[in-house]
This record gives C-alpha cells, structure tokens and sequence, in this order.
C-alpha cells in the first residue's frame, strides 16, 4: 500500500514544485514534437515561489517524495484557472495526477467557485481525452501562442452564466 498525501505547498516545496514542472512540461514537448517556445520550461524557482505565495499550489506525496503538482488561481468571483498541473512520469496513469486534480477543483468550490478553466494543446490527444473526462469541454481555441490553444471549462453549477473572458488572457 503506498502513503499518499495532497496539501498545499509551502516555501519549502519550491524546488520539488519546479522540477516537477520541468519533468512533466518537457514530457509534453517531447510527445507532441512542439517547435514553440513552451513557457513552463522557461520557469524559475522565483516565479514558482510567487505562485506558492500568492495563489493555490497543491502538491501530491507518495512516501513523502513529491511526485505532482497543480496551481490554480482565482481570476474573477465566479471563475477560476488551472495551469502548470503536472505529475512526475513515474506516477503517470496511476490515478495520483486525478486525485490531485480533484483537491484543486474542491479548493476551488470551497472558495466560491462556479466554473474552472484551463488551457491545453489540442493537439494533446490523450490530455483532451483526460479533461473530457472529467467533465470539462472545449469552449474555444486560438493560434495566440503559436499552436491551436483550446480553452477547456467546468461548470460547477448547472447555470453558471460565468464571464469567461478573463480566462482568455491567461
């Protein structure tokens, strides 16, 4: 049986946040041969320090060896957004990425949230599978960063009426 925990990060998580980060991003550039620049390689421990400070960053421990990591902020009263959300490769389809996925979303509910979004390479076969199915959809896409970007949305309350439109920015 393996120790699992999920908790938010501290200071102290930092590092194992950003190398993290690092595995599972280039794991991403690597799978779908990307020729852009992909911003969560490009990251330091000063913006991953920033974001443990001044938003939501959940952590996964197995045998207390950080293995996941997922960042979630609020954009607007009703809406917030997913980003960097990755799992050390080791880990990968193991069930620990869903169930970190989950305190995100829960976080997010507790706090006021009537929909989530997230942003994600379309191209992504088995990560836009993954979102489907957790009951995300694809509101839109765009070419802004070089690549078709699909919005995906949560609605967490069944008629949200939710303005998307800060999402758009991220």
């Amino acid at each position: 049986m393996m120790f699992l925990a999920i908790r938010r990060a501290t200071d102290e998580d930092t590092a194992d946040v950003l190398e993290i980060t690092k595995q599972s991003f280039s794991l991403y550039q690597d799978e779908l041969h990307v020729n852009y620049e992909v911003k969560a390689l490009k990251e330091t421990i000063e913006t991953t320090l920033k974001d443990i400070r001044e938003n939501a960053v959940f952590i996964v421990e197995r045998f207390g060896k950080a293995c996941g990591a997922i960042r979630i902020k609020k954009l607007s009263d009703d809406l917030w957004y997913i980003y960097r959300f990755g799992v050390s490769p080791e880990i990968t389809n193991t069930g620990l990425g869903s169930a970190l996925l989950d305190a995100a979303i829960t976080y997010a509910k507790n706090n006021g949230a009537k929909a989530i979004a997230l942003h994600t390479n379309s191209k992504y076969y088995r990560l836009a599978r993954y979102y489907y199915g957790k009951q995300f959809y694809v509101h839109s896409t765009s070419f802004d960063r070089g690549y078709v970007r699909a919005l995906f949305i949560l609605e967490l309350s069944p008629d949200s009426g939710v303005d998307l439109s800060p999402a758009f920015i991220e």
